[in-house]
C-alpha cells in the first residue's frame, strides 16, 4: 500500500503524520452520496489510550 497521510494524532496508526495501518477502511459517514471528504469516515482509526501497550 502507498503512503497514506493521517492527521489525526490521536491514532494508534498514526507516526509521523503517516499511516501505519496494514489496511485501510473509509466509508461514507450517513450520507448514502458523498460529495466531499466531509462525509467520509476512517474506520480503521483506533484511540491510542485504547491500543494494545498505550502506544
Amino acid at each position: 500500500m502507498g503512503r497514506i497521510k493521517c492527521l489525526v494524532e490521536e491514532c494508534y496508526y498514526n507516526a509521523n503524520q503517516y499511516c501505519l495501518a496494514d489496511a485501510i477502511e473509509v466509508r461514507s459517514s450517513g450520507n448514502n452520496v458523498v460529495n466531499s471528504s466531509d462525509g467520509t469516515a476512517c474506520e480503521t482509526f483506533r484511540p491510542k489510550s485504547n491500543a494494545p501497550g498505550g502506544r
